[in-house]
């Protein structure tokens, strides 16, 4: 059994748009279990997870200079939560942000 410090993992992007999110996939090792998974999520992100549905993925292979170079495997694992999460959409929310404190503060110099 591995360490849960030594899990990889990494979200996907969700496949939804809306804001409320019952299932995330995450991309992790190949030897991570279901129970690591679950376990990893729920101590270190406080998720509440009712099941865990894994896949193995092969890594994309390419030829490259006249020799085949291959991706390493990984696992798809789809994690499906008790509660859904909410969370903003929006990549630059925090760009949007720092650029409409920018004019507020130009209208009021200007003013």
């Amino acid at each position: 059994m591995a360490h849960i410090t030594n899990l990889p993992m990494t979200p996907l992007m969700p496949s939804t748009s809306s804001n409320d999110i019952k299932e995330i996939a995450f991309k992790t090792a190949p030897s991570a279990s279901k129970v690591e998974i679950k376990r990893f999520l729920e101590t270190f992100y406080g998720f509440e997870v009712e099941k865990v549905r894994t896949l193995n993925m092969k890594g994309k292979k390419k030829r490259y200079a006249g020799s085949l170079v291959a991706k390493p495997d990984y696992k798809k694992a789809y994690v499906t939560l008790k509660k859904p999460l909410s969370f903003s959409q929006d990549p630059y929310h925090f760009r949007s942000t720092v650029e409409d404190k920018k004019k507020e503060k130009m209208l009021t110099t200007h003013c």
